[in-house]
């Protein structure tokens, strides 16, 4: 290789081989309008679903970078619900005290977290330079009704010294169902608070979506401020003679049609964020040593691809734990 394509840093130091980077998808792009949307409207809460491994907590890193981009000094908190087998106040609010950053999350009282949390978000908002953050709550669906109390009495304080709350609660589809079921429980104050709006996070459903994410790798460096794009780092030489990931679109997107067809699911083709980016990362990696001028990828690298990110598998697992019509 020549010095012009000589990498700059090792393989094993990049943002897609240590799968740490993200780039934008339509359905990111439809999700951060649509939160900023809530912002500006300073609605109180919403409620983000979709399957597993469709990408949403993905999103959220995305959404969160981009409204912290967009609102300089914004605060935007997320946390992460647990599975237990009963609510707990203390757990509760020490888990909201350590996405606050709160260096005492694990001491006290839970009337003294209770105070410590509301003060240290007021101590964040007056720092910021805005009267209102985001909390993003992941795998929400686990939460119960109780701790949602709890969580309506820290909006409501939060609210009374001028501070809007914008909760955003992430899960899976059963989000949903409890949100009806909170309806049919008469917790309406809850549902006005923090579910009013509904948002479902979409996988890849067509080419032209497999474009502008493959389009990301195109345009994405690494390291910053250098001329290094994803593409070019993996094949430096088919790069300079005008190879682009985003000209693949049609053949992955048929690659993956092949695959959902020897599946038999006998329902519309949309991949998961999750298996769509490892197959991506999957096919950059196992091909680069075939790197010349006149590379291209070809139908059974990306078939092998798609088959090594165990998507059929996933197909299987999914659509058989879907509830049926």
């Amino acid at each position: 290789m020549s010095n012009i394509h000589e990498r700059p840093i090792l393989v094993e130091q990049h943002p897609v081989t240590r799968h740490q980077y993200i780039i934008p998808t339509p359905t990111i792009d439809a999700l951060m309008l649509k939160i900023k949307k809530l912002v500006r409207m300073h609605t109180p809460g919403a409620v983000i679903f979709a399957y597993p491994r469709f990408g949403k907590t993905y999103g959220i890193r995305y959404v969160k970078n981009a409204l912290q981009y967009d609102y300089p000094g914004v605060v935007c908190l997320s946390c992460g619900t647990e599975a237990k087998k009963a609510p707990s106040e203390d757990a509760f609010f020490t888990m909201l005290l350590e996405a606050s950053g709160h260096p005492n999350a694990l001491t006290g009282s839970v009337t003294r977290k209770r105070r410590r949390l509301n003060e240290r978000i007021a101590e964040l908002i007056d720092a910021s330079g805005h009267n209102w953050f985001v909390i993003f709550a992941d795998e929400a669906q686990r939460l119960e009704v109780l701790e949602y109390e709890w969580l309506r009495d820290v909006h409501d304080c939060l609210e009374r010294k001028g501070i809007r709350m914008i909760t955003l609660l992430v899960g899976q589809p059963q989000l949903l169902n409890q949100k009806t079921a909170l309806r049919q429980s008469n917790h309406t104050q809850i549902i006005l608070r923090f579910m009013i709006a509904e948002m479902r996070f979409d996988g890849l459903a067509d080419a032209d979506s497999l474009a502008t994410c493959l389009q990301g790798y195109d345009e994405a460096v690494y390291p910053p401020a250098t001329e290094w794009t994803y593409t070019r780092f993996f094949y430096p030489q088919a790069f300079d003679a005008g190879f682009r990931l985003v000209d693949q679109a049609s053949a992955v997107w048929e690659a993956f049609m092949r695959a959902h067809l020897k599946s038999r699911i006998a329902v519309p083709l949309e991949i998961p964020m999750q298996y769509f980016a490892h197959t991506i990362e999957i096919a950059l990696e196992t091909n680069m040593k075939h790197d010349m001028l006149d590379f291209k990828f070809t139908p059974k690298m990306w078939d092998e691809a798609v088959a090594e990110s165990l998507f059929s598998e996933a197909l299987q697992e999914l659509y058989l734990g879907m509830p049926s019509n």
